[in-house]
């Protein structure tokens, strides 16, 4: 924690060297939310700064989780957001849209919406798809003789006691649900036909986020598991001998939307918040640090993004899921995964 106040502090009094105090350092501080670990760290140092200095104010930032920020955000209540722009996977966002919070965005609220692929502009645009992150099976190449194809793969003999998987609590693991029902029984809804074929793969460590599951990986702890494109990366930078595969069914993708509060105290810097993260820039600055997909469509990806999966007509082939009614039966789901996994 005081590590993350001094970092505060470096980026508050660099941007305030732009400015000239005090006025700078006397405007109350815009409040956005980011995901923990090299998320924040990222944010912080690259992308921040660039933005207090556009709209004239610090910017702070809330670290979490999805249903930390919804139970917050539902216990202040819809007319008193704790802050005016969030970010959520898109499982939160349904939870909080589905509750009346968010405002509709216009290309007049968010002007580079305009230039962003029609699959990100989410349900009556109450959210645009602002970060999406693919999920891959990786592997290490030094423990697996025969490499998964797909997801079903998963389940072969091969892989026993070699996988690691997300908690039922991270979007990952609810997805992996939604496909296991439907691909090995009735449909998405099918919960006994999911909790039946996750027991099969028993015993793993189940693991809250993807930054958790990379050090197993790495420690040759684990051989297998679906992760974050990123995650690779950063691995096979240091050195890991690992891989990735598409899965031949499709690859699934965390979905992180972006949405703006209707009684936000700060509804015009929020505005502008979700306008630069959509920004050719701030996209661009995503897809080469964190392996981030552009949603904008005007971005042209380096020659050396080539390699990875991120082009529009790539992802625009991920298996997607309706939120809205996983979330019916994510209570249900979550208990039998608590009592069974």
């Amino acid at each position: 924690m005081q590590l993350t106040r001094r970092r505060m502090l470096q980026v508050s009094m660099a941007a305030a060297s732009s400015f000239g105090l005090p006025a700078f350092a006397q405007a109350k501080p815009l409040v956005v939310n980011m995901f923990g670990g090299r998320w924040e760290n990222d944010w912080r140092s690259s992308v921040l700064p660039k933005f207090s200095k556009e709209i004239g104010r610090p910017v702070n930032l809330d670290i979490g989780l999805g249903m930390g920020w919804v139970s917050n955000f539902r216990a202040a209540g819809a007319q008193n957001p704790p802050f005016s722009a969030v970010m959520l996977n898109e499982r939160y966002t349904a939870m909080l849209r589905d509750d009346g919070y968010f405002e509709t965005l216009t290309s007049s609220l968010v002007p580079n919406l305009s230039d962003v692929i029609a699959p990100a502009r989410l349900k009556g645009d109450t959210a645009v798809t602002g970060m999406l992150a693919p999920l891959v099976i990786g592997y290490r190449t030094d423990l697996v003789s025969e490499r998964p194809r797909g997801w079903a793969d998963l389940w072969h003999d091969r892989f026993k006691g070699q996988l690691g998987l997300y908690a039922i609590t991270n979007s990952a693991a609810m997805m992996m649900s939604l496909w296991a029902g439907e691909h090995f029984g009735s449909g998405r809804d099918d919960i006994d036909t999911a909790i039946k074929k996750f027991k099969e793969l028993k015993p793993f460590p189940q693991l809250g986020y993807s930054a958790q599951l990379t050090p197993l990986l790495t420690q040759g702890q684990i051989a297998v598991a679906p992760i974050d494109l990123g995650e690779i990366s950063t691995m096979q930078a240091q050195g890991v001998p690992v891989d990735y595969v598409i899965p031949e069914e499709g690859m699934f993708v965390f979905d992180h939307s972006f949405s703006l509060l209707k009684h936000g105290a700060d509804k015009q810097d929020g505005a502008r918040y979700i306008n630069f993260v959509l920004s050719p820039e701030t996209q661009t600055w995503m897809a080469k640090n964190w392996l981030i997909a552009p949603t904008n469509k005007t971005v042209q990806l380096p020659p050396e993004l080539e390699k990875w999966p991120l082009r529009q007509d790539q992802v625009s082939k991920a298996i997607r899921f309706d939120w809205t009614a996983a979330n019916k039966i994510s209570a249900a789901l979550s208990d039998q995964w608590a009592r069974n996994i």
